[in-house]
Parts: C-alpha cells; structure tokens; sequence
C-alpha cells in the first residue's frame, strides 16, 4: 500500500514577507555577491531559490496528523519553519554553518534520509542548483547559452555531476560536491 501524499510547506504557506524583503535587498549586493561574476539576464534571487527548494521539500505540519495533532501544535511548527526559512534567506546566512544545518536536517527528517535530486535543465545562472548543493541536494543542471561560443558561434553545453552550479559554488568556496565535474559535451 502505497503512503498518502503529504502536502509540502510551499502548498500551504510560506514567509513571503521575509522572501521577498531579502531578495530585493540581495539585487542592491555588489560586494562578494555571484551575481558580479557574471550579469545573466533572468538571474533568481538566491534567498528565494533556496526559500522555494527548502519548502518543497519539507512536509506541512498539516500532512501530519500523527506528529502534530491539533491545529495549535500544527500552527507552532508552522511558524517554527518559517523561521528556519527566514534566517536561511539572510544573505549574512548564505553560508553560516549553524543555519544550513538546520536546514539540512529539516530536508533529510522530511525525506527520511533519502532527499530527491535536483535537476534544473534550463540552469542559466545557475541559482537554482547552487542553493541545492547549499541544502545538502545533489544537482543536476544544463544550459544552452546562445552566441556565447567562441567566434560567435551557438553552443550548446552540457553538465552533468553537479552542473554548473559546482562552477561557481567553487569560485565561492562552497562546493559541498566532492567528486569531480566535467564538462561531458559542447557543440560548437
């Protein structure tokens, strides 16, 4: 018999509020921020990539009854995640230990151990798989970047391990992958 479906945190309810009063102040960041390593066009704010990845993943109090049984233990935990999301989307946080751990464990207790990969195939950025590897989640991610090959020409390229957000989690000094990235395919 298969397990009920456990509504996620991002179904029910979510901080906007503290999402988005940090993502607006992460766009004015000019000093050590990834955003200045390269201007991508539709770059994602990083404290909402990893707001949205962390309340995917992790089950509303709501989903379960047997761990929270009434509507006050179900609204304390509730507001115990939201404020789990609203130190882990400081940009201060970004790589605090102490924050990202918490986390971590909240996605691991929510997947019993087992967390889903990530995969964005349309990474640009690569914020999205930079705040998965931020959250303990291994990524995947590819690109097609146009006229960004050499001469001019179209390239295409593609990733596999953790993608290109090993690119630039290394350039910060935060990889949390520990094997190597390759790059497996470009076509000129």
């Amino acid at each position: 018999m298969s397990e009920p479906y456990r509504k996620k945190l991002i179904e029910v309810a979510l901080p906007l509020e503290a999402i988005n009063r940090e993502s607006a102040r992460e766009k004015s960041i000019r000093h050590g921020h990834p955003s200045t390593l390269h201007l991508w066009w539709a770059r994602r704010p990083l404290a909402a990539c990893r707001a949205v990845l962390f309340a995917s993943i992790v089950d509303d109090p709501s989903s379960r009854p047997d761990l929270f049984p009434t509507d006050q233990s179900q609204e304390d935990e509730r507001h115990r995640l939201f404020g789990i999301i609203e130190r882990l989307v400081k940009w201060e946080n970004s790589n605090n230990a102490a924050v990202l751990a918490e986390a971590r464990t909240e996605v691991m207790k929510a997947t019993e151990g087992r967390p889903p990969p990530v995969l964005d195939p349309f990474c640009g950025g690569g914020s999205i798989p930079l705040e998965a590897q931020r959250l303990g989640l291994e990524a995947s991610s590819d690109t097609a970047q146009r006229g960004r090959g050499r001469r001019g020409s179209p390239r295409t390229s593609a990733t596999t391990g953790s993608g290109c957000a090993t690119l630039q989690s290394s350039a910060l000094g935060i990889c949390t992958q520990r094997r190597s990235c390759r790059m497996d395919a470009v076509r000129q």
